[in-house]
């Protein structure tokens, strides 16, 4: 305590002058740009020149941080991360400049993540944006440089890996001043709803390695000259980890719906035993692996489907051709529960990659097991990957992010790593013990929680352990070894919290455990039923039936339960006209359907399209009790007429999307008629009548042109919202609120731009609504 209390006078003098000159002052709030659509559509893609953040207490937040220096352990105590109030201002390459208020903490575990340099101290941080965004961000982190591998290596694994259909968060190279200390920062979002959007998948349960157990052992290692190993931090992390199970970290998804919460229970549940499955198997009869050399089963997050395996397989084998072993560890593991696709898709995080380097700094061994069956078929698809790629384009990416490469330099990058993948093949082919890897095949485990229970009673006995009543699926609190278990009944705040990993009620942490702790639900999991159409597949529930004319090209497709639902994707649907007959569902009744808004796959249409192309497709829908009588989600192509009727909620949603369409006809619609999201999109001509809300809606950063629109009877004519630009020719209004309207509406989105060369609009309470984020240009005069 004197040593802390010494440093603490002595840097205060120093930085007497740093307090007296850190006014704040009080900067507008906001952006000083001129709204544009050229502005809207490309703010997202200007380079970040600079970020500066002022902590409004200086004082207080350079004390906290001292102690972090000085406290004598190897791991930041919880009590020196809360947050502090700051104003976040950020530069663009255009010298556009934004200022936010916000609230920011300290961020990493380890003491890699604070230093002083001169008479400032460079510290990793973690930023909550209170309000605006930047470049579509509002939650991120900004590291010390070398806290996260090399930067550079960074930057083009994360843009690698989006080239590549994989999860990861933008990061970005930046210039940062923060209070008095000025230093070259990694920018880089949180896994959260935003970077889903980014990457055109839909909000669903986010799940990772819960670690507040992990560090019991190590937490009081003093800080010294000694290495981990000397003081043996391996050792006792290799027991700990019994004790990992996983958390959600957007639990509060689960108050959208009931449907919402079972997926969140189900994918955490599942994730839970894998999990528990790992912490048996890589340190049992045969096995002695170090926690951070031995991998989550990829036949277990794949659900044994055979294509997302292999995709699994690809990502770990880039991990490790970039010598990104860190980010395979179980502890440092991100997931995004894909409930379309059914498996466990990877997040990239903390992965620590060294392209260049000749061996990880990470890990000790050089394989990783288990390995599934169809393993080494992903050498040679992401060797095939790696050469397809388009390096011009990637190129660019990186650049945008904060980078200054050559094509020729990337390309480099690019050999070393196909020269790793090659290494890595040799390392696998070289095992001469077949038997290990036949031992690590999956086998189910039938006491799974033995290791678990015994390992926490010993690092924590009071802990409660939450799963779900067999008899009647009310949540219960036991003690460990599920002794004394009770019924227990959580408030929405506590339930949330449970499944966030945080909840800790009168000093007793509770640990969520989940429902069914056996392998039944991951290997039987096909709870539809299955066509194929073509190249394409048709999922579908029981009360569905399906029609198939082949020689005319036509599907009809008829609902004789209300709650049924079907999917088509993958593939091409050409020349083809879908016919959908709907049971109809009085509004009244919407309560009782069980899957409305969703259902347990995260879908939201009566007949929804998924990742597939189409062409010159006609689609006619009638009936509809769904959320979306039809929705598109990630589909690219044409389509000739959508035709909708009678839907209880939207008639027709788009995300994701790239589409031209010759007509759409909408008519009496509970909800929006035409939803667009997230997309490109070019339409000839709609017609749209009898909308609950509003005729065309356009969001989420859309890009839309249109030719011509006739919308009747509808509450908004035409609405653009968040960073969406709509720009039509024609367009005839009758009997509305408002004509168009355009606004933001989310943070992470800035405000809507629509261009109208001719409008006529009749019958209307206002002809315009429009916020000062937005703007709306009527033969070329602003509204």
């Amino acid at each position: 305590m004197k040593k802390i209390f010494l440093f603490l006078i002595f840097f205060l003098a120093l930085s007497s002058k740093s307090f007296s000159n850190n006014k704040i002052t009080n900067l507008p709030i906001g952006c000083d740009f001129e709204i544009n659509s050229q502005y809207i559509k490309n703010l997202d893609r200007l380079k970040i020149k600079k970020i500066e953040i002022d902590t409004h207490n200086y004082r207080r937040w350079t004390v906290n941080s001292v102690r972090i220096i000085t406290n004598r352990f190897r791991f930041t105590p919880d009590e020196y991360r809360k947050r502090f109030d700051a104003t976040v201002s950020v530069t663009y390459e255009d010298n556009t400049k934004c200022n936010f208020t916000g609230r920011i903490r300290h961020s990493g575990d380890a003491k890699d993540h604070i230093a002083l340099h001169d008479n400032s101290i460079i510290q990793s941080l973690d930023i909550h944006l209170n309000d605006g965004n930047i470049r579509g961000i509002t939650r991120f982190k900004l590291f010390k440089p070398d806290t996260r591998g090399i930067l550079e290596d960074v930057i083009i694994q994360s843009e690698l890996l989006r080239s590549l259909k994989y999860l990861a968060p933008r990061s970005i190279k930046v210039e940062a001043r923060i209070n008095q200390a000025v230093s070259t920062m990694l920018f880089q979002e949180k896994a959260s709803k935003e970077l889903l959007e980014f990457n055109n998948r839909r909000e669903g349960p986010i799940l990772e390695g819960d670690q507040k157990f992990f560090f019991k052992l190590v937490e009081n290692i003093p800080s010294n000259q000694l290495s981990n190993w000397d003081v043996g931090m391996p050792i006792l992390r290799s027991k700990s980890i019994k004790t990992m199970l996983a958390k959600q970290t957007n639990a509060e998804i689960i108050n959208k719906s009931q449907i919402h919460k079972e997926m969140s229970y189900n994918s955490l549940s599942n994730l839970n035993l894998i999990y528990l499955y790992y912490s048996n198997k890589f340190q049992d009869e045969k096995n002695n692996f170090q926690f951070f050399d031995y991998d989550l089963d990829n036949q277990l997050l794949g659900f044994f489907d055979y294509k997302n395996v292999l995709r699994l397989n690809v990502y770990n084998l880039l991990m490790q051709s970039t010598n990104s072993q860190h980010a395979l560890s179980s502890s440092n593991r991100k997931f995004y529960w894909n409930s379309i696709e059914n498996y466990y898709e990877p997040i990239n995080y903390d992965s620590n990659p060294d392209i260049g380097g000749f061996a990880p700094s990470t890990t000790t061994s050089v394989y990783r097991l288990p390995m599934t069956e169809n393993f080494f078929e992903a050498f040679s698809e992401l060797e095939k990957k790696l050469n397809n790629l388009n390096i011009t384009e990637l190129t660019d990416k990186t650049n945008n992010s904060g980078l200054n490469l050559s094509v020729e330099y990337l390309n480099l990058k690019i050999d070393k790593i196909l020269l790793n993948l090659s290494k890595v093949k040799t390392n696998y082919l070289n095992i001469d013990d077949k038997e290990l890897i036949e031992h690590n095949k999956f086998k189910p485990i039938d006491s799974i929680l033995t290791n678990f229970n015994k390992t926490l009673n010993e690092i924590d006995p009071n802990v409660y352990l939450v799963k779900h009543n067999s008899k009647n699926g009310q949540l219960q609190r036991c003690k460990i070894y599920l002794n004394e278990c009770e019924d227990y009944i959580f408030s929405k705040e506590n339930l949330s919290n449970l499944l966030e990993g945080e909840l800790i009620i009168e000093n007793k942490v509770y640990q969520y455990l989940g429902r069914n702790l056996n392998f039944k639900g991951i290997i039987n999991q096909n709870i539809y039923n299955e066509l194929k159409i073509k190249n394409s597949k048709i999922f579908f529930d029981s009360g569905i039936d399906i029609e198939i004319n082949s020689n005319e090209n036509i599907v009809d497709i008829y609902q004789n339960k209300s709650d049924s639902r079907l999917y088509i994707t993958g593939g091409i649907l050409e020349n083809l006209t879908i016919n959908y007959y709907g049971k109809k569902v009085n509004k009244d009744n919407k309560k009782n359907l069980k899957n409305f808004p969703i259902n347990i796959s995260g879908l939201t249409g009566c007949l929804s399209l998924v990742n597939l192309e189409v062409k010159n497709l006609s689609i006619n829908a009638n009936n509809s009790n769904c959320e979306d009588a039809v929705n598109l989600i990630n589909v690219r192509g044409t389509l000739k007429d959508i035709n909708i009727k009678n839907s209880l909620s939207d008639g027709l949603d788009i995300d994701f999307s790239n589409l031209s369409i010759e007509s759409i006809t909408v008519s009496s619609s509970g909800n929006d008629c035409v939803d667009f999201s997230a997309g490109i999109y070019k339409l000839k001509d709609l017609k749209l009548y009898n909308c609950g809300d509003k005729a065309l809606s356009v969001g989420e950063k859309s890009f839309l042109t249109l030719n011509n629109i006739i919308a009747e009877n509808t509450s908004i004519g035409i609405a653009s919202k968040d960073s969406s630009i709509v720009k039509l020719n024609s367009a005839y209004f009758k009997k509305l609120k408002t004509c168009v309207a355009a606004y933001n509406k989310k943070q992470e989105f800035n405000g809507g731009f629509i261009e109208i060369f001719n409008m006529e609009c009749n019958d209307y309470n206002n002809e315009f609504e429009i916020d000062k984020f937005s703007k709306i240009i009527k033969k070329n005069e602003s509204l």
